[in-house]
């Protein structure tokens, strides 16, 4: 009777489910043959872990519903599994995001299931009914855009038309245009781009643009810290591209909230006042330069110089209006606009009572690059040396 080996350690086994990040399918660290496959499927088996590996592949598209979808197939690949199946997931950048939708939506299942991400900005959104209500945004806008409208359609309409604002019928038809285009393209900008607070809660299907920010954060957020939650192992770089994504969103929040709190009330309509006083007081600084002194200076130009400098206004006052969309639209398209009332947090770590962290350092790179040196995206973490080993690490402490 051949006597059994006692040194010979049982095997494990366990189902390895690799998911990329944004625009990652043309990546190849997750696909069979890539040096990180080969370094995992090697460094499992010197631990006598027997691994099947399967790539789940999405649109990668930077928006937050593709990521929602996403979710929705992984949850249905991941919860035709069998109960008693050690089933692992890795997951790299917004793909982390996904994967942890989709694991929140098997409920108590999904504390079964082992996370592992890869340099992940882990995403929250935060939604709102309160800030500026519409009419406050719509007069403020309505101030900002009525100067230039008026040059602009006046220059248009003298071009067309050869009058001049001596003419009575071509200011009352200038002056009807300017109300009529500043007033509709003021209504437009309020609702569509910084979507304000409605007075009474609206309904959803009805005034579904109301709701635009809680429609977000039910695409975005998931849970990382209830009883619910995976086994996760979070391995993320130095100063790594993830961080930037951090940045982005800090500065955007920053921004929005900024916004919310203090310009709409005291910072833009006490501007727009002294803008209309800088146009006032160019006309009649001209007017007494021109009649009592020996200085003569042309209205005219006054007028120009001042009509510039509203146009400067304005341009500035929109691209602030858009850097929160601009900043928050790193995390996804929808973001851009319509967004005013959510803010987005994101973070290198998610909320969680059972997180193991670890932090690597870049590797070093070398003066004159070889073909097998590092990417100097630091975003890559799965091409640094010590990431598949302390994945391995973990796996061999935590699979059954």
């Amino acid at each position: 009777m051949p006597v059994p080996d006692l040194a010979k350690k049982p095997k494990a086994t366990c189902l390895i489910t690799m998911v990329h990040g944004t625009w990652g399918r043309r990546s190849r660290w997750f696909q069979e043959n890539s040096d990180f496959r080969r370094a995992l499927e090697a460094g499992l088996g010197k631990e006598h872990i027997t691994a099947t590996v399967r790539p789940f592949l999405w649109s990668g598209k930077n928006s937050v519903f593709a990521r929602t979808r996403a979710a929705k197939e992984l949850a249905e690949l991941l919860g035709s599994e069998p109960d008693d199946t050690s089933s692992i997931v890795i997951a790299h950048s917004h793909g982390a995001n996904v994967a942890f939708r989709a694991i929140s939506r098997l409920g108590s299942r999904g504390a079964r299931i082992h996370l592992i991400t890869l340099a992940t900005p882990f995403l929250r959104a935060f939604p709102t009914w309160s800030g500026p209500s519409f009419g406050e945004t719509f007069i403020f806008f309505f101030a900002v855009l009525s100067i230039p409208v008026f040059l602009l359609t006046g220059a248009v309409m003298v071009t067309l038309t050869g009058l001049d604002l001596s003419n009575t019928v071509f200011r009352l038809t200038l002056l009807s245009s300017v109300v009529v285009i500043s007033a509709a393209a003021s209504a437009l900008l309020v609702r569509y781009m910084l979507n304000p607070s409605p007075k009474v809660l609206p309904d959803r299907e009805r005034k579904p643009w109301a709701w635009k920010p809680f429609i977000l954060a039910e695409a975005v957020n998931y849970d990382s810290a209830g009883p619910s939650a995976p086994k996760l192992l979070v391995i993320r770089g130095v100063d790594d591209e993830a961080a930037l994504a951090l940045a982005f969103g800090a500065i955007g929040t920053s921004i929005n909230r900024f916004m919310l709190t203090g310009m709409w009330k005291v910072l833009y309509p006490l501007a727009t006042v002294l803008f209309f006083a800088l146009v006032l007081f160019s006309w009649l600084g001209g007017y007494f330069l021109n009649s009592e002194s020996s200085l003569h200076v042309d209205p005219s130009l006054i007028a120009t110089l001042a009509g510039a400098s509203y146009l400067l206004f304005t341009l500035g006052t929109v691209v602030f209006l858009l850097l929160p969309g601009l900043f928050n639209s790193r995390f996804g398209w929808e973001f851009l606009v319509g967004a005013m009332r959510c803010e987005v947090a994101t973070d290198s770590v998610p909320d969680s009572t059972h997180a193991q962290i670890v932090t690597l350092q870049a590797p070093y790179q070398p003066p004159i690059p070889r073909r097998d040196t590092v990417s100097i995206l630091r975003h890559k973490i799965y091409d640094y040396p010590d990431c598949v080993p302390e994945i391995v690490k973990w796996i061999k402490e935590h699979v059954r």
